[in-house]
Order: structure tokens, then sequence, then C-alpha cells
């Protein structure tokens, strides 16, 4: 009798240990495919108690470790719900959008930790948008080069089809921005890259193109690919900025882990001074740990406590530092840059700060800059220019005009 009572204790002690174990790799595996902190924690402290049920080694250090990682474990998920919690206590009447994560575009499977910072992987991508009342805001593919960067069908440089149709070496125009330029929304040949390739065939005077526009990214990017080993090389160099980059290339946004970081030296050209977000140690860690790392809330939270610059006029500081700097790059080696300019609502600017001062700021710089708005205001801004009320990204037609207005600034380009 007792002999079946120590077995039947052996097994239940067997059972409980192996479902520990069991939880603990699928908890794992969830945390790497995820990028989910929470999941890692839960992983350690189930492998923690494992061990404290199978040995009395470390039995108690294990059980106060327990405590802190599932302490850590709460407040990671807490953190990462506040956001969806604040939203619910909206009244569901008022529109608001999300994205569909049934689609690729919203999952771990599309992004990758790259030289400058998030970035796209390579393949072929589904979007869609959705209004919380049920309506659909849009549906895209996106299709991502092996460089991690959006392809253009007929006139990207990636295909350079028409110069393999005319024999021409064509000039190339790189276009350098965040999801305006990357065509957020919309399909391959929606973008404004593509409307600028198609117009200058129309007009008998046909360009390659090349998007370096990535969502969520700023100037300090756009930089830093121009900085790379990339072949950048153009006839010109279009950007497309708004004065929201500016705490972006401030390193204020959590999307901007892993992004280059600068700082703004005295005769108003900024240099390179590590990762937005980030520590050198991070960066050299491998890919799955600063996938973890960019995506803990609590990390984020010690960030914008610690090291985040709130004063908006330093921030803009900044970024028109980025933007001296590249346009004495580009004029070094020869290459025309063009800066096209959205201006930001007027409730955006908290310092003193606004469109038309940071505007008069670029031109003091000498630097090309042509108003992009297709408004006196961006509050003006007609609706068949963006997509949808709740999403304020271009449409086709927003995109068709911008290429129109960029088209004389190229016409002359030699062929």
């Amino acid at each position: 009798m007792r002999m079946n009572l120590i077995k039947k204790k052996v097994a239940i002690h067997t059972f409980i240990l192996f479902s520990l174990i069991c939880l603990a790799c699928y908890l794992l595996y969830y945390a790497y495919a995820q990028r989910s902190v929470s999941a890692l924690f839960w992983a350690i402290s189930f492998i923690l108690a494992a061990w404290a049920s199978f040995s009395a080694f470390l039995r108690s250090f294990c059980i106060a470790i327990i405590s802190i990682t599932v302490t850590l474990a709460l407040v990671e998920a807490g953190l990462a719900y506040l956001p969806e919690l604040m939203a619910k206590k909206t009244n569901e009447a008022t529109p608001r959008a999300y994205f569909d994560t049934s689609f690729s575009y919203s999952t771990p499977a599309y992004w990758q930790l790259g030289p400058f910072g998030s970035q796209p992987q390579a393949g072929i991508f589904q979007s869609r948008a959705l209004a919380n009342n049920g309506g659909v805001i849009y549906t895209a593919t996106y299709t991502i080069g092996a460089d991690g960067f959006r392809v253009t069908p007929q006139f990207g440089v990636d295909l350079k089809v028409i110069n393999n149709m005319t024999g021409i070496n064509l000039p190339r125009i790189n276009f350098l921005g965040d999801s305006f330029i990357f065509g957020e929304g919309l399909n391959d040949d929606q973008t404004m890259e593509y409307f600028t390739g198609k117009i200058a065939l129309e007009k008998n005077h046909p360009v390659v193109v090349k998007n370096y526009g990535v969502h969520g990214w700023g100037m300090h990017q756009a930089l830093a690919v121009l900085q790379s080993k990339l072949d950048t090389k153009a006839n010109l160099q279009y950007a497309q900025t708004s004065p929201w980059h500016a705490s972006r290339s401030a390193c204020v946004d959590f999307y901007s882990f892993g992004s280059p970081k600068y700082k703004l030296l005295a005769n108003g050209l900024v240099e390179r001074d590590g990762y937005c977000r980030s520590f050198s140690w991070l960066e050299k860690s491998p890919k799955a740990i600063r996938g973890l790392v960019n995506s803990s809330k609590i990390y984020q939270l010690l960030i914008d406590s610690l090291f985040v610059t709130a004063d908006q006029d330093q921030q803009i500081q900044l970024y028109l530092g980025i933007l001296k700097t590249m346009q004495a790059d580009l004029k070094q080696k020869g290459q025309p840059f063009v800066l096209g300019f959205i201006k930001a609502d007027e409730k955006w600017f908290v310092g003193s700060y606004n469109n038309e001062k940071i505007l008069a700021a670029i031109k003091a710089l000498d630097i090309e800059v042509i108003d992009m708005t297709l408004a006196s205001k961006n509050e003006e801004l007609a609706k068949q220019y963006y997509i949808h009320e709740l999403d304020k990204h271009p449409s086709a037609l927003g995109n068709q005009e911008r290429a129109s207005i960029l088209f004389p600034l190229f016409r002359n380009l030699p062929l």
C-alpha cells in the first residue's frame, strides 16, 4: 500500500515536472516568435519552478527569483495592455483605426532589425486596416526587395526594366523618407515613385527610381542611408519630410529603437552617436535578443524616463542639423538634393517653432525645398489626397499630384 502511494506521488511529481517543462518550452517559442517579453518572464518562472520541484539545491534562491520574474511578467503584460484599456475607456462610437493582425504586415514575419532600425524583410506581404465600426480603410500588398526596401514595378532600380528596353543609362532618382514615401496603405503601383516613373515616361523623359522610405522612419535614417555603403548614387536625391520627423530623429518615439542616433555639433552639423534607445552591447547581441528588448514595455519606459529629450525646440534643432549635414554631404558628392516639405498640423507644435519658422530655417541652409502639403494648411488638405479620415497617409491621387510637382525638377537631367 505504501509502495503504491509512493509510486503515485512520483507519477504526480513527474507529470507536474513534465508539464512545467512543456509549458516553459512553449512560452519560450512564443516569446521568440511574437517578441513577447512577458512570455519570456513566464517561461523563466516555469523553468525555475521545475528546478525547485526537482531538486532542493538552490530552491530558496529559485523561489526568490520566481517572485521577481512573475512580477516583471505581470508589469510587462499590464503595460502592453494599458493602451488597449485606455482605448476601451473611450466612447466606442469614437472612430478609430487598427491593423488586421491576420494579415502578414502586422506580424513579426514582416519586420527585421537592420542597420537603420526597423525595416521590412524581403517578400510579398499583405496589409489591411479596419475601422472600429467594421469598415475597411484599405487593403494593400507590399513587395519588398532583398535589400529590405520596397520594389517599384516597371520603373524601379530593383528591376531596371526600362534600361533593358531602351539600352540607355537612365537618370536615377532616390526617394528618402517615411511611410508617405513608402506608400503606406497602397499597392506597389500607387506610390509616389511609381507615378514619378510613369509621368516621366509619358513626358518622354524616362527615369529609374529607388524607394528608400520605410514606415516610421525619419531624416536621421535618410542621412544614414546616404552615408552607408549602399549604392545610393543618383542624379537627384529627393527627401520628403515633415516637422514630426524631429521627434523621430531625437529618438523620442519607441519605434526608433535601433535606428541611427546623431548628436548636434557646434557648427550646426551632426555626427553619428550610436543607436537610438539602445546600447552598444545590445546592438552586438543576437537579433532575437534585440527584438525582445525592443518589444519590452519596461525597457521603453526606462528609456523614456532617462534618455529622451522632451524639449521640442531641441528636437527640431537636431532635425535641422541632420538636414544641413545631408545637404553638405550631397553637395560634396555633386548630387542635387531637393527636400519636399509637408506641413504639420498647427496643434502639433508646443515650443517656439511653427511650419513657417522651420521652412525659413531650411531655406537658410541653402536647401532647395518644395511645399508638398497640397494645401495652404495641412488641416485643410482635400479628402481625395489622403486614404481615409482615420488614416491620413497619401492616397494614390495624392502621390500622383506630388509626382507631378516634382517632375519639372528632373526633366532637365541628362539622359
